[in-house]
């Protein structure tokens, strides 16, 4: 089996992080991978927000939780939507784009496998798609830089795992081959 065929077999949806950082080395690389993403017609519209200032992280995460509560969605009291991962990327593209989130998409899962081949965890959030226009998320959300004609597409949490996990069995009942 050949390296890349690899990297997507070990990706698994990372939640326990270790606190250290991951070098901004390794984000640019990850960051660089999600600009390789194809994307509607080349359009190169959807952008990728880097963040790794763990205050902010929390703020948001905050803002996320009180916005549940405002949807009623019930979660348990110690429910943090990053999983405490020390970096979050939050992509996202104008609204009017038709293609938002295929190219976003498409971005996400380049830096997944960008972030499996360097021995860093990754996880997809999606959390924001559902509270991206409430008061208090949307605040954190201009502070971080994202324009308010933005439409979030998923996150991606990234850091060092504290445990490799093997990933989950999939089920080939899901491929269907017509002759």
């Amino acid at each position: 089996m050949n390296e890349t065929l690899k990297v997507i077999e070990s990706r698994y949806s990372c939640r326990d992080y270790e606190s250290q950082p991951i070098t901004k080395e390794e984000l640019k690389i990850i960051l660089n991978a999600g600009l390789l993403a194809p994307s509607a017609m080349n359009s190169q519209v959807d952008e990728a927000f880097a963040i790794m200032n763990i205050d902010l992280i929390d703020e948001l995460a905050l803002a996320i939780n009180e916005a549940f509560k405002q949807l009623d969605i019930k979660k348990p009291d110690h429910y943090y939507c990053t999983y405490h991962a020390p970096t979050l990327v939050i992509v996202s593209g104008p609204r009017d784009y038709t293609r938002l989130k295929e190219d976003g998409s498409c971005m996400l899962e380049n830096m997944f496998l960008a972030a499996e081949s360097l021995n860093i965890g990754s996880c997809w959030i999606n959390q924001l798609r559902d509270t991206q226009d409430l008061p208090n998320v949307r605040k954190v959300l201009s502070k971080i830089g994202i324009p308010e004609n933005h439409k979030i597409v998923g996150c991606a949490a990234l850091g060092y795992s504290k445990k490799r996990v093997k990933p989950k069995p999939k089920k080939e009942s899901r491929i269907h081959i017509i002759k």
